[in-house]
């Protein structure tokens, strides 16, 4: 008998959730397509409706069940829902706390279990479970001294369906992206376990640079990240991270003060062959064709304010260039780029600015505009070695002579370029003047020649007429006499 009543009392509930389903199902207010970051937990609900019109159904429990094995918990027991329900009335359960942990693009519900009852309206939801699975992070080289680059390249595969993806280099000690990079470059959409990789060129700073690469893929509003870092030691750096530069002292006329020296070494220039070294302050780099095989040329670059020769008009910046293991005439030619900044050429014409080389004296050498941009003016100017310059602006007349008697400014002629290096660095004039006319020595020979010239003239006009007249005096009187 008791047997009979149960089955009866089965049926009864059977038959009453039988005019139950579900009516929505979201997660994180999302239907149709659910993203979620991996690792994370979010919660759905469902709505559930008595379709019966007239009668009312009673609810025992509600559980929503997993497909696979990309959530943390095979089933997830819902909370909040009206365990009666009158005709048509409806309810909401929620299933909290829902942890994805592995990553993929199509993860699915199996179904909402209402009692006894099965309800597969949640099959039609797609989980898209977004991460970076994998980042890898390498470099050309594992030391790099100050001033010079080296390529960073970074892969990273997708997991689950990105819309949008993308890498971000940043660094310290220093380290900066070379012109023509960005930190930040774009990789567009890419699928589950789509892989995307992307490289940069680094110019070392002068200290240890320490390389972190930031891949970010994006899928509706959810953002994941993920994040490498590779080192690349600077082998000239001290323990105060002051990377390749050595303090010094300055010395010369008016006084000492610190000054920082960046030192740069290349190991061979064969002859006939070049190379560059580049700089991190006004000077930005130094070319050098060499005429013979020399190696472990050491080149150091010193900004300061004591040069310990005669100052120059209008000087922006005054540099010391000093060698080792290379002499100027092991140099077929030289070029030194260093920029200016805008600031201090407010109200001064750019076009003027020189590059001044000291030997025996002040030279201005031919100089060229390079680049431009919003704070810096970039040039470049051909040298015939190394010594103290002065990066300046051109007087419009050259600098009277100092009280030593060395100048302290030269005109090297018109802007057009009339002037060749000389041996010992100064400028041989090959033209006129910068007003077209010739020197004062030049003057003067021409007027010794014009006065010689009209002695000539003036002493053959008046002894040819001497003679005459004493010719025609004679025949004169000898006619007198005759008669």
């Amino acid at each position: 008998m008791k047997k009979i009543v149960i089955i009866l009392l089965f049926l009864f509930v059977s038959i009453a959730n039988a005019t139950v389903s579900v009516e929505s199902f979201t997660c994180n207010g999302m239907s149709g397509t659910v993203v979620v970051e991996n690792g994370d937990t979010f919660s759905c609900q469902a709505t559930i409706k008595n379709e019966d019109t007239q009668n009312s159904a009673n609810i025992g429990s509600v559980s929503l069940l997993v497909s696979g094995s990309w959530a943390e918990a095979t089933s997830y027991s819902g909370t909040g829902f009206s365990s009666t329900l009158g005709a048509s009335a409806s309810t909401t359960a929620t299933f909290s706390s829902i942890k994805a942990v592995a990553p993929g693009a199509t993860n699915k519900f199996q179904a909402i279990l209402i009692d006894s009852s099965s309800d597969t309206f949640v099959t039609d939801t797609n989980v898209n479970v977004v991460a970076i699975k994998t980042i890898s992070v390498s470099t050309s080289a594992s030391s790099v001294e100050e001033g010079d680059e080296f390529d960073v390249s970074a892969t990273f595969i997708a997991g689950g369906d990105l819309g949008s993806a993308s890498f971000t280099w940043s660094g310290t000690g220093g380290c900066t992206v070379s012109s023509g990079h960005t930190a930040t470059k774009d990789v567009g959409a890419l699928s589950h376990n789509g892989e995307a990789s992307r490289s940069w060129t680094i110019l070392q700073g002068a200290s240890d640079c320490v390389n972190t690469i930031t891949a970010s893929g994006t899928s509706s509003s959810v953002t994941v990240t993920k994040s490498k870092s590779a080192t690349v030691t600077e082998p000239n750096a001290d323990s105060s991270s002051s990377g390749s530069s050595t303090t010094t002292s300055g010395g010369g006329s008016g006084g000492g003060g610190g000054s920082t020296a960046q030192t740069r070494t290349i190991k061979e220039i064969k002859s006939g062959e070049s190379s560059t070294v580049t700089f991190t302050k006004a000077i930005n780099s130094i070319f050098i064709e060499a005429l013979k095989d020399v190696k472990n040329v050491v080149i150091s670059v010193e900004e300061t304010t004591s040069p310990g020769v005669p100052s120059i008009q209008n000087a922006y910046k005054y540099i010391k260039i000093y060698t080792t293991n290379i002499s100027d005439g092991d140099i077929k030619s030289a070029v030194i780029a260093f920029s200016v900044n805008k600031t201090w050429l407010s109200g001064k014409d750019k076009n003027l600015v020189r590059l001044n080389r000291y030997n025996n004296g002040w030279s201005e050498l031919n100089t060229e505009i390079l680049s431009e941009d919003a704070s810096f003016i970039r040039y470049s100017a051909k040298t015939p070695g190394f010594s103290i310059f002065a990066i300046a602006i051109k007087s419009a007349e050259p600098s009277p002579a100092g009280p030593s008697g060395e100048p302290t400014a030269t005109e090297p002629g018109s802007e057009s370029g009339n002037t060749t290096p000389t041996e010992t660095g100064g400028t041989a004039e090959t033209g006129a003047g910068a007003t077209g006319g010739v020197s004062e020595s030049q003057n003067t020979v021409i007027l010794i020649i014009v006065l010689a010239i009209i002695g000539a003239v003036g002493w053959f006009y008046f002894h040819g007429h001497k003679r005459k007249y004493r010719y025609d005096y004679h025949a004169e009187k000898k006619w007198h006499h005759k008669n």
